[in-house]
């Protein structure tokens, strides 16, 4: 029989917040979620924040105002664990909103894909997958601004964190087992350590479509215009693309409008401001002041020819050697990422490449430099694992 669930707590005093938290801090790790709107804001709004230790489950409500930075601060706190499930988004808000970068993240959907579990298992289904329990998850598209909440969505908010410590425990010690304890922590490192760099509004740019088509000084000039963007969208708490949409951007780098009369002529922009727009030509004049960006040049034919020869097969050898070790292959590699460590190797630079070092070299990324580099050719078994890896004498 099931054990009793652990009551809801609604925290509304700054105390009882300021307690908890030492609580929180005390026990060194947490669960931790949020509901938020992000539809006319730069940064997400927080409407609920969900916290739970191992004995308790606590909803705080900002809509409210119960002041949560005492929470925020723990997702800071090298001696906390945040225990998350796709946090991207939520730790946007913590960013953005307080100005927190965390520390020490445990993704559960992230470490599923290290025990056969896949990278992109929804919440219910991996608590169904690895505790066995049984989720009503239907409030994904609930209003969470609207006051009062409803009893069917408090318990939906609760329970994206009331189960996050049990299967946390669960995948640590199946993670454990299989001897990949140090691989976990290696990518939950990469991803959400420390050490990862804070979001820089001059590869804004980076994002763009049909940047492509712009030449070496024209892509300078995006760069600021796009930095420009995220300054504007940020101290006005509004997305980017009401500031500027994204073709307006990209026109502008296209023709560099030296003055705010001409920036009114492009197409999109004529609802700036006249600060806006003077401090939009402050930012085209340094774009046209830079060095121009070398964009991207095409590979001669034979080697493009190459490449995709070697990537195919190399998509083969990262399948089947995923595939042996039960872990999710879209965790050691996108196609994007194996196409690009190909052109590396080929090139002769793959050094840096994730692929490369660690955990994911280990697994498969020095066979795949061997099977790009010809040291190594593929065959076709009748059997499982169907396929032959023959070392190839030079």
């Amino acid at each position: 029989m099931r054990e009793p669930a652990v009551p809801i707590e609604h925290l509304t005093t700054p105390a009882d917040v300021a307690r908890f938290a030492d609580e929180a801090r005390a026990a060194g790790r947490i669960g931790l979620d949020t509901e938020f709107l992000w539809e006319r804001t730069y940064a997400p709004v927080p409407c609920l924040v969900q916290v739970a230790t191992a004995t308790r489950v606590v909803i705080l409500d900002p809509i409210a105002g119960v002041d949560v930075a005492p929470i925020a601060a723990l997702v800071a706190d090298p001696a906390v664990e945040i225990l998350m499930h796709a946090p991207a988004a939520d730790l946007v808000l913590f960013a953005r909103r307080f100005g927190i970068r965390p520390t020490r993240v445990f993704d559960v959907q992230v470490v599923a894909g290290f025990v056969g579990l896949g990278t992109s298992l929804a919440y219910d289904r991996l608590v169904e997958r690895v505790l066995r329990i049984h989720l009503a998850h239907n409030e994904t598209f609930s209003n969470w601004v609207q006051r009062p909440l409803s009893p069917t969505q408090i318990a939906y908010a609760a329970d994206d964190v009331r189960h996050l410590h049990a299967i946390a425990e669960t995948l640590a010690r199946d993670v454990a087992a299989r001897g990949r304890s140090a691989w976990v922590a290696d990518e939950l490192a990469r991803r959400y350590g420390p050490g990862v760099p804070a979001a820089d509004p001059r590869q804004a740019y980076l994002k763009l479509s049909r940047r492509g088509r712009l030449s070496g000084r024209q892509l300078a000039l995006l760069r600021e215009v796009a930095a420009w963007r995220e300054a504007e969208a940020q101290a006005s708490d509004l997305p980017v693309g009401w500031v500027l949409k994204d073709p307006t951007v990209i026109e502008i780098a296209r023709t560099g409008p030296r003055d705010s009369e001409a920036i009114g002529h492009v197409r999109g922009a004529g609802g700036l401001s006249g600060a806006a727009r003077g401090r939009l030509v402050r930012a085209i004049e340094a774009g046209l002041a830079a060095a121009p960006i070398e964009p991207p040049r095409d590979a001669p034919r034979e080697l493009a020819r190459r490449i995709a020869a070697a990537s195919e097969l190399a998509a083969v050898l990262l399948r089947a050697r995923c595939d042996a070790a039960d872990i999710a292959s879209e965790l050691v590699a996108t196609r994007a990422d194996l196409e690009r460590y190909v052109e590396l190797v080929v090139a002769g630079g793959a050094a840096e490449h994730p692929l490369a070092n660690g955990w994911r070299a280990e697994l498969v990324g020095r066979e795949l430099c061997d099977l790009v580099e010809g040291r190594i050719a593929l065959a076709s078994l009748p059997k499982p694992p169907h396929l032959d890896v023959i070392r190839r004498d030079r």
